[in-house]
C-alpha cells in the first residue's frame, strides 16, 4: 500500500514543479546569495507542506517511517543517475 502512494504523489510533485517553472539549483543559488526570491521562497513552502503531510499520516498509522539501510552501491548509483538526469535535463 505504501509503495503505491509513492506514484501519485510523484506524479502530482513532478506535475506542480514543471508548471511552476521551479529549479532547485535557482532556489540554492539565490540562498547563497542572499537573496530571498521567489524560488527559494518555493522550496520553503514545498519542505513545510513535507513536514507536516508525512508527519500526520505517520501519526495516524497511514504509512509507517522506517529508514532503510545505506548501502554505498546503492548511493554510487543513485548519485550517478541523478548526475545522468541533471545533465539529460541540462540542469
Amino acid at each position: 500500500m505504501e509503495a503505491l502512494l509513492g506514484l501519485p504523489v510523484g506524479l502530482l510533485l513532478g506535475f506542480v514543479v514543471h508548471r511552476g517553472d521551479f529549479c532547485m539549483h535557482s532556489a540554492m543559488r539565490e540562498a547563497i546569495g542572499g537573496t530571498r526570491g521567489r524560488q527559494v521562497r518555493a522550496y520553503l513552502l514545498a519542505l513545510g507542506v513535507l513536514l507536516l503531510t508525512v508527519n500526520a499520516l505517520a501519526s495516524s498509522g497511514i504509512i509507517t517511517l522506517a529508514l532503510p539501510p545505506v548501502t554505498p552501491t546503492a548511493t554510487i548509483v543513485g548519485g550517478l543517475l541523478f548526475g545522468v538526469g541533471m545533465v539529460a535535463g541540462k540542469g
